[in-house]
């Protein structure tokens, strides 16, 4: 039936099938068929329905796990899935559900309600088709553009943001677990949410968990959960953390805040996936992947002995080191009108704009508080102007502004040579504020090569 909707309909009950087809195809349906889940995964590797009816009860491969093996396949995941159950059970509903089924019919069904799910379930497919082709499109542009200015919710054109984004795009499709250091303030929990919602375990949970909240015993409760009675003011079991994140991804901030007893019990959830809750006897087992970040220097704490080095090496798959805010100067104007940007789509007012001198009042400053300071500062900035559109240098903040008056010439302090590379640093970093980054403008405006430019970006830590 050229044309019409395509249908797999799995059922082991050659009667009950017989019977699915037949109401199927009455309604215009084309229909595929399998008589269990072995053979309805091989019949995927050469057809693609667009709505999958899956039996429950089947001998070997149940529907649940047929369920879960679809919809972790980066291709197949976007096919919707009807469970076919006998079972009255709330318990049959939240497994299905949570292995990735889309909705549920009982049986013995009725045909007309049975068509109207499957007619729901299309609707949800071309959803979930327009989903996946933004997605393409979105990375296509992407890469179109190079990657140039964002990664996820992540901003920046720099040089340095741009190893960032590659390394990310190359890590992102995978489950190794991946460890984000850099300064306080430098944007670690936006890496990992950008890793989480640009991967395949993206429509499941996103936990984070900063490992310096909380003492060492309700750091354990959290994680890894109790049962009742375990300690004092334990009245009922409580599932942890990594019981919430199965399936799809566990932030962990502050990682090497966390005590040895406790590095132990992480060091286990990474080799094998399991853990024992609080106050528990028997294990459980997750999967998930996991991000840790830390602002800490984790091998000089393995030397120290503070750190496990066994944890630290299998934490440490794959590294994202985050250049501080000062090394990148040439994305503080783009983040500042991204941060302006969204006061005004917040507040519902006029997008403001930085003056010249602002500019290069923030791009004199070296943000020790890197992004969240910057981020802090252009919020102040929206405020202080008041209703006037255009921030000028006098709102600027005294420690902000303190740092864009120093002044080479008037400095007595230093050798002639220093002066002179604070001026050339000072006017280098302002032309490529107002260039916005485009150094052949800057070298134009500064009357000096481009590559001599480059040279002096590089020497300065200015990419």
């Amino acid at each position: 039936m050229a044309g019409a909707p395509k249908v797999l309909a799995v059922d082991d009950n050659q009667e009950g099938l017989f019977a699915l087809e037949q109401v199927l195809q009455k309604h215009g349906f084309s229909t595929l068929t399998a008589s269990n889940g072995q053979e309805a995964l091989k019949c995927l590797e050469s057809e693609f329905p667009d709505v999958i009816l899956l039996d429950v009860n089947m001998p070997g491969i149940d529907g649940f796990e047929v369920t879960k093996r679809i919809k972790s396949d980066p291709w197949l995941r976007y096919i919707p899935i009807l469970l076919l159950t006998a079972k009255d059970t709330s318990e049959a509903v939240v497994e299905g559900l949570e292995k990735g089924a889309d909705d549920f019919v009982r049986k013995p069904f009725e045909s007309e309600e049975l068509i109207a799910r499957v007619r729901a379930a299309l609707r949800t497919r071309k959803l979930y088709l327009e989903l996946e082709q933004s997605r393409r499109v979105t990375a296509e542009l992407q890469q179109r553009l190079g990657q140039s200015a964002t990664f996820g919710n992540i901003i920046g054109q720099s040089s340095a943001m741009k190893e960032v984004y590659a390394l990310l795009e190359k890590i992102k499709d995978s489950d190794v677990p991946v460890l984000i250091s850099g300064e306080s303030g430098t944007g670690k929990e936006l890496v990992a949410s950008a890793l989480h919602f640009n991967g395949p375990r993206h429509a499941k949970s996103f936990v984070q968990q900063n490992c310096s909240a909380f003492n060492d015993q309700l750091l354990e409760s959290e994680l890894f959960g109790h049962v009742r009675g375990a300690f004092t003011g334990a009245i009922k079991d409580k599932p942890g953390l990594f019981e919430v994140a199965d399936g799809g991804t566990f932030f962990l901030d502050e990682v090497g805040e966390m005590s040895p007893a406790l590095q132990v019990k992480l060091l286990r959830v990474l080799q094998d996936g399991t853990f024992i809750p609080v106050g528990a006897t028997k294990p459980k087992r997750v999967s998930v992947r996991i991000i840790a970040a830390t602002h800490r220097n984790l091998r000089e704490m393995v030397k120290g002995g503070t750190f496990r080095e066994d944890l630290f090496y299998r934490l440490n798959v794959v590294n994202v080191k985050l250049p501080a805010l000062r090394e990148r100067r040439s994305d503080i104007p783009l983040l500042a009108d991204f941060f302006l940007q969204t006061i005004a789509e917040r507040t519902g007012k006029p997008v403001k704009s930085l003056s010249p001198d602002t500019l290069r009042a923030l791009n004199s400053h070296d943000w020790p508080g890197n992004v969240r300071e910057l981020q802090n500062e252009v919020e102040r900035l929206n405020l202080m102007a008041g209703p006037e559109t255009l921030i000028t240098a006098t709102h600027v903040s005294e420690h902000v502004q303190s740092a864009s008056n120093e002044s080479p010439v008037s400095s007595p302090s230093g050798s002639l040579k220093e002066a002179v590379e604070r001026l050339e640093r000072s006017m280098i970093s302002a032309a490529l504020a107002r260039s916005e980054g485009n150094k052949s403008l800057a070298a134009k405006e500064l009357g000096i090569s481009r590559s001599n430019l480059i040279n002096k970006v590089k020497e300065y830590g200015l990419s």
